[in-house]
């Protein structure tokens, strides 16, 4: 049986170890507090101020159009003999298109081929008759003034040297018209093969081979359009009209293509005022060599009337309005700065600045909504 003083000892003991062990738990608690929380800095993105060229463009909607287009018609009727192109095809200007039959227009260039050497074969002849009767009648002059021959003599060969002379203008006369006619016979033989009358695109074509066109009423053979440069027209309200020139720079954009922008120009400004709508009628000028833009497309215009050269920019998200002012929130060091400024005009994606900021501070774009002055922020640039 144990003793009871041993009892005794071993608990005294195990009540001195559990005091020992609360009092290092204390002690840790002390030299390692709880976690305290670290708040970081807000992160702002910033831009550099900078110098550009600002516009508030006007936006409106137009369709494209060819620069030029043609409905090509014949210039003689005729049966359509070879077709030479088809819809989609390019072609050069005075490229053939269509010839028609030309076989009746051969024989009638023949013809008049004919009668032209005809003619100036009777000429030559009348020519030399004409040199004939002029030394005869010399030679009977000198004769009558030596009284040798009678004056009646005389004058039947003075009739007969200018009955030739007259019969070979008129001789020259009928060259002259069989010319023209042989000119006008080969014209039409030209005209039977139809050309192109400048390059472009064949879009449509309304004929076939066999076919019989006519001039009385013209029969449409191909419709060509030109699309290295493309037009549109577009009507704006007549407010705008005092600050609408040539050569403004105009963005067009088309659903076919997605972010890209064309690049034109105000090409033409109608100055009449419809008296309806109230609108007037600009047409706008694009390049398109690589006739991305087609005619018909539905374009979104933007036409860029009055541009600012040189202007101290900011990006539109860095503006905000405080308290009735215009602010911005200028990075020192790694501290915002509340500081007002005087805005110029505006576009929907940038602002000039007039007064209050200097080209190269930097001012936050992003994280600063609701910030306050003098705040301390962790700046991140691009």
């Amino acid at each position: 049986m144990v003793p009871k003083r041993s009892i005794f000892i071993w608990i005294v003991i195990g009540l001195a170890l559990l005091m020992c062990g609360c009092q290092n738990s204390d002690s840790e608690e002390k030299i390692t507090p709880a976690g305290i929380k670290v708040v970081e800095p807000p992160t702002v993105k910033v831009f550099t101020v900078k110098r550009g060229d600002i516009s508030v463009p006007i936006s409106t909607t137009g369709t494209i159009f060819p620069e030029y287009e043609s409905k090509i018609g014949p210039k003689i009727s005729g049966t359509i003999e070879i077709v030479y192109v088809d819809e989609g095809d390019k072609v050069q200007k005075g490229q053939p298109l269509v010839q028609l039959n030309q076989q009746n227009l051969l024989i009638v260039v023949r013809q008049g081929q004919a009668a032209v050497r005809v003619a100036e074969a009777q000429l030559k002849e009348a020519e030399v008759k004409v040199e004939n009767l002029k030394k005869e009648r010399e030679r009977l002059a000198n004769l009558l003034k030596k009284n040798v021959i009678s004056q009646q003599k005389y004058d039947d060969i003075d009739t007969a040297y200018s009955m030739a002379v007259t019969r070979m203008e008129v001789i020259r006369a009928q060259i002259l018209s069989t010319r023209e006619n042989l000119a006008m016979a080969n014209q039409k033989l030209r005209d039977t093969v139809i050309i192109a009358p400048f390059s472009g695109l064949i879009v449509k074509r309304f004929i076939n081979q066999g076919e019989y066109v006519s001039t009385m009423p013209p029969s449409p053979l191909f419709l060509i359009m030109n699309i290295d440069k493309v037009k549109t027209k577009i009507s704006l309200p007549e407010i705008h009209i005092a600050h609408i020139h040539i050569g403004n720079p105009v963005d067009v954009t088309v659903d076919t293509y997605p972010g890209i922008i064309f690049k034109g120009k105000v090409s033409t400004i109608n100055p009449m005022v419809d008296p309806v709508s109230r609108a007037f009628t600009v047409n706008v000028e694009i390049p398109n060599k690589d006739h991305r833009l087609k005619p018909g497309m539905f374009a979104r215009v933007k036409i860029y009337p009055t541009i600012h050269k040189s202007a101290l920019i900011v990006p539109f998200k860095s503006v905000i309005k405080r308290e009735g002012n215009t602010v911005v929130f200028v990075i020192e060091g790694n501290t915002v700065r509340l500081r007002a400024i005087t805005a110029g005009i505006t576009n929907e994606k940038e602002i000039e600045v007039i007064d209050g900021l200097k080209e190269g501070e930097e001012v936050a774009i992003e994280g600063h909504y609701g910030m306050a002055d003098k705040t301390q922020v962790r700046v991140e640039r691009e």
